[in-house]
Formats: structure tokens, C-alpha cells, sequence
């Protein structure tokens, strides 16, 4: 659980209801439960009925967030456009609100709809790059995915670590 989350995953939690159900107040806007799907320094989710309500890591620059959510709702057959096109801060974080969907099944990663996936890479591949778009973390996040997987097999070994040990291995710096 994230330092902040005790204040953060409530307030989170009202936002997205809000952001789900705007005519509701009090007790019906209550009654709309939430489901929180995620906690970590680098995010955290909730869901309350059909709509996504993400916290981005702090720090976060809303005026990048607010360009790729920009670029995002420009691109809606490549993209998974918000349901708001401006980020709303919440305890300080930049919150963004998402309409929900069906996660992958971990333990049936052949059910994954790998046809539709592809078809949505050949989109995004197809699309001429964008000017001032700014530079994506993924980078940095992956190395600190790596970071946190070498501290879990400290206690353990793990059948998935392999390939993934593997996979970083063959990746340019």
C-alpha cells in the first residue's frame, strides 16, 4: 500500500463515482461501491461500476498527461480514449477516469484476444508519429519492474522469472 493511500483510495473512490454517476449524491452516490485494482508507487486504480479511475505516480507532469490524453482521444481506433480529457488532481496526484475492461486472465493467458491485439499494433505502427509528443517511462518503469522481480526471488525462486531475465537480457540499454 502506498504511503498516501489511507486518504488517496476514498477520495479516489468519490471522483470516480462522481465521474461514473454524475446525478448521484448522498446516499445513492454512496451506494455505488468501488473496487480498488491497484496500489503501488507508480499507480493507483479504482473502479466503481464501469468506470476507471487511475492516480498516476506523483510528480507526474499534468501538461504531459493532459497532451497524451489529447492524443489519446485523437486516436480512438489505435487508442483507449478517456472519458475526460484533462487530468483532475486528487491528493496531489493527477487522477485520469477510463471506462472499464475486462482484465487479461493470468492464468489463462490463451484466452488473451491476441487477434484483436495485433490488429491494434498493426494500427498504432501504421499511424504517422506525432510531433511534441513527450517521452513515454517505460523504460524507467520496466527497470524498476526488474528491480522489484530481483528483490522477490531473493526470498524465492519463480518459473516466470526466467523468461522475463531472459527477455530483459537481449534488450538494448
Amino acid at each position: 500500500m502506498t504511503a498516501d493511500a489511507p486518504a488517496l483510495i476514498p477520495a479516489l473512490a468519490a471522483k470516480a463515482r462522481t465521474a461514473a454517476h454524475p446525478g448521484r449524491t448522498g446516499d445513492a452516490h454512496r451506494a455505488c461501491g468501488s473496487t480498488s485494482l491497484a496500489d503501488r508507487p507508480d499507480a493507483t486504480v479504482v473502479r466503481p461500476g464501469e468506470t476507471v479511475a487511475k492516480a498516476h505516480a506523483p510528480g507526474t507532469d499534468p501538461a504531459e498527461l493532459t497532451l497524451r490524453l489529447a492524443i489519446a482521444t485523437r486516436l480512438p481506433d489505435v487508442l483507449l480514449s478517456p472519458l475526460t480529457p484533462i487530468p483532475t488532481p486528487v491528493h496531489h496526484r493527477s487522477v485520469t477516469f477510463w471506462p472499464y475492461g475486462a482484465p487479461v486472465d493470468p492464468a489463462a493467458p490463451d484466452a488473451a484476444p491476441w487477434e484483436a491485439t495485433a490488429t491494434l499494433l498493426a494500427r498504432l505502427h501504421r499511424t504517422a508519429p506525432l510531433d511534441g509528443l513527450p517521452p513515454m517511462r517505460g523504460s524507467a518503469k520496466a527497470a524498476r519492474a526488474l528491480a522489484r522481480l530481483h528483490t522477490a526471488l531473493r526470498s524465492g525462486p519463480h518459473a516466470a522469472a526466467g523468461p522475463v531475465l531472459r527477455a530483459w537480457a537481449v534488450l538494448p540499454a
